[in-house]
């Protein structure tokens, strides 16, 4: 961290108000937040939107001496209660429910990570000077036709926004109107951590990782199709694709790939505590999304060396540069995708080089002290 930059947090009372998924990008965030506070000094209470344990998440706030509580708790309802976006009703509750609890436990700062679009915003209007990170950008019919006359009335004057890329800041900006209702919005641009050292090149078969929930819009079903057109160009027993996580499409995904079993190794594996193995034995990154916004498992690729082949779809473009660190291409074209990636895995000095640019970029873009500083830039302001 820069001396230049001012720690505001070292005596601040934090309310962390977070929506997160058991796996996934916004849960890592979150634990990246409650690193960031903890080692600033600030004092934190999560809450959290998740009714099931999370043993990982207890384990942490426990280790750090902060408090972790239910959204249901904090209302006083039922262990199923559940924010929402669209009911006017529910955000004057939730607004309501927050003031009390904040003006009981004397927090100084309230911070909401929320991934869906307008979530939590009766939350975020329980103090002044509130920070909203946003993890998604605003899509879909009810962001177009209401969020200028309903859902940006809600964002308190005093908040800022705070997007996770520009693409998204653009769309924040434009179906918000948060301009001229002088909302700050700001884009913070996410990090995976401190950069790594260099790793082994893994040995052969190549490996082709996805990282990512097993959802439509992640386009499971289409990459197993790529997956199995790469592995007839470069022969079956010669490469690998492996998925990392959970999600509502994963049986529906293996189901497809055993029907491809003769013609290409495909493996989804579900949900891991940690991928880090995973990356250290790949040789490639593909995303094949056809929504995304920031992903940071494509970030974290980079910091892992990974040259990424991804689609040109919301932010992702902004994580790789082109021809230079991977491949940006069409989230509609499976031939493309494929030929893509062949291409780059026989090209072994290519493969090289665009491995050692793959770090270079995450430290002069994503490092996690460019975060920290930025972040705590933002807590300084207003």
């Amino acid at each position: 961290m820069s001396e230049s930059v001012v720690n505001p947090l070292s005596r601040e009372n934090v309310l962390l108000v977070a929506e997160y998924y058991p796996i996934g990008g916004t849960r890592t965030y979150v634990k990246q937040l409650l690193d960031f506070y903890h080692r600033m000094g600030a004092a934190v209470t999560l809450v959290t939107t998740l009714n099931d344990a999370d043993p990982e998440i207890e384990a942490l706030t426990s280790s750090f001496g902060y408090q972790l509580v239910t959204y249901a708790q904090v209302l006083h309802q039922s262990k199923f209660a559940r924010p929402a976006v669209w009911s006017p009703l529910r955000f004057i509750s939730e607004r309501r429910a927050f003031r009390e609890y904040v003006s009981q436990a004397g927090f100084t700062r309230i911070v909401v990570s929320a991934g869906t679009p307008g979530l939590l915003l009766g939350a975020l209007d329980s103090l002044p000077n509130g920070i909203y990170i946003l993890h998604t950008y605003p899509h879909g019919r009810r962001q177009e036709l209401l969020a200028r006359v309903y859902l940006s009335r809600l964002i308190p004057r005093t908040a800022q926004v705070v997007c996770v890329s520009h693409f998204q800041q653009d769309l924040v900006k434009r179906l918000w109107h948060t301009d001229s209702r002088h909302v700050p919005v700001l884009t913070l641009v996410n990090s995976c951590g401190p950069e790594l050292p260099p790793r082994p090149v893994p040995s052969t078969p190549w490996q082709v990782l996805t990282v990512s929930m097993v959802e439509d819009y992640k386009q499971p079903l289409q990459w197993v199709r790529v997956a199995v057109e790469v592995s007839q160009i470069l022969g079956r027993d010669n490469v690998r694709f492996v998925w990392v996580g959970d999600g509502t499409q994963l049986d529906a995904a293996r189901r497809s790939a055993e029907s491809f079993a003769s013609l290409a190794h495909i493996e989804f594996v579900g949900s891991r505590l940690s991928a880090q193995d995973y990356y250290e034995s790949s040789h490639l990154y593909f995303q094949y999304s056809s929504i995304e916004n920031m992903s940071l498992a494509v970030i974290d690729a980079l910091r892992h060396g990974l040259p990424c082949v991804v689609t040109e779809t919301g932010g992702l473009p902004e994580i790789v540069d082109n021809a230079v660190t991977g491949r940006v291409i069409s989230p509609l074209d499976e031939s493309v995708a494929a030929e893509e990636i062949a291409s780059i895995l026989c090209g072994e000095k290519q493969l090289s080089s665009w491995a050692q640019d793959a770090k270079l970029r995450y430290k002069l873009k994503f490092s996690q002290s460019r975060w920290e500083e930025d972040l705590l830039a933002i807590h300084s302001t207003r």
